[in-house]
């Protein structure tokens, strides 16, 4: 994760550290997901959790909980060992008695799935989603409970970031996160744009004594970042800016977020789908996800093997990582292509020394 306020207003190291064990992505629900056909059994869940507290995990992000069907309980049981837990929301609408229960039960933050707002009326299905969203960040505003708004970059949404992202400070969300997907309807300059757009808002919202937390996702963005940082900030914080970055997301786990399916099938990240590393019914989370047999683990965990030659010389490499190799998998079918998303400039970023921290 990338702290643009942080990075860019005050010149700090982001304020999370990273942790040795990943971010653990908790898919309850899809019914499209290779492999998961059987899900685990409520009696299974809570023992799951016990498996990730015992390897070290701290951050835990429920998605796919349409029907929230036992939720609170596995949300008390990361509680008591301590997890920071998120449920990420996409479509349904909770109201504040809802929200004060997961609160209640533990849950750290709620975060709430807004991608776009030019949806034609017709659509009744996607405005509804949007219309969930945002009743849902009023009806927190009452609550305990810390809030994000996620924002996918997408070619027909691209034009409402800013009035989504000033949405999200109306509604005093706490926290604005723009994820990248592929999608080749969106050019290499439309990304600049947005994200250098974003990162204007962050940096203005600051000089206005108004905080709202923005954040980009993953490594794919720390090269652009450290060039805006170059053309828009004095030397010396442009290059703790790169330091920030290098350190941040250079000590990070590689992967650095793991998938783990209905079924309780674990994958190397959120792109992963086809690549099912093991499963939590047969041996514990840490035993799948520190395997030193599985080669494709250990390709990932050394940094140059892990890297398309493309970015083995780009200068961006060390803060980058080559982003996402689940991106590439998706797109290129290859999981050591480049990333579909890299939207640095190539001739620019170029000549640089080789990259010396992990890939996601």
């Amino acid at each position: 994760m990338i702290q643009l306020d942080a990075l860019l207003c005050d010149c700090e190291h982001p304020t999370i550290a990273p942790s040795s064990a990943p971010i653990v992505e908790w898919v309850l629900e899809d019914e499209e997901l290779l492999g998961d056909r059987e899900p685990l059994l409520t009696s299974e869940r809570p023992v799951v959790i016990d498996q990730l507290a015992a390897f070290g995990v701290e951050t835990l992000r429920l998605t796919g909980t349409s029907g929230l069907d036992a939720v609170d309980e596995l949300i008390e049981r990361a509680d008591d060992h301590g997890l920071e837990t998120t449920l990420r929301t996409s479509g349904q609408q909770l109201d504040q008695s809802r929200l004060e229960s997961l609160a209640d039960s533990g849950l750290t933050r709620v975060s709430v799935l807004v991608e776009g707002l030019s949806t034609p009326r017709e659509q009744h299905t996607s405005s509804d989603a949007i219309d969930a969203a945002l009743e849902t960040l009023r009806a927190a505003d009452d609550t305990d409970l810390a809030t994000e708004l996620r924002f996918p970059l997408q070619a027909e949404s691209v034009t409402d970031m800013e009035e989504i992202y000033d949405l999200a400070a109306l509604l005093s969300a706490d926290r604005f996160r723009l994820t990248h997907v592929p999608e080749p309807e969106l050019d290499e300059e439309q990304r600049r744009r947005a994200v250098r757009r974003l990162a204007d808002l962050a940096r203005d919202a600051h000089e206005r004594g108004t905080h709202l937390e923005t954040v980009l996702s993953g490594g794919i963005d720390a090269g652009y970042v450290a060039e805006y940082a170059q053309d828009r900030l004095e030397e010396a914080c442009s290059t703790d800016v790169r330091e920030a970055l290098r350190e941040r997301l250079g000590t990070a786990p590689s992967p650095p977020v793991a998938k783990l399916g209905p079924a309780g099938r674990v994958y190397p990240g959120p792109f992963w789908d086809r690549y099912a590393l093991g499963s939590v019914r047969d041996r514990p989370f840490g035993s799948i996800w520190t395997d030193e047999s599985n080669p494709l683990l250990e390709r990932l965990r050394h940094e140059e093997a892990g890297l398309p030659d493309r970015c083995r010389g780009c200068q961006f490499g060390d803060i980058c990582s080559g982003g996402s190799r689940g991106r590439a998998l998706a797109v290129h079918d290859d999981p050591f292509e480049p990333d579909p998303v890299c939207y640095v400039d190539k001739e620019a970023a170029a000549g640089g020394s080789p990259a010396e921290s992990t890939a996601d």
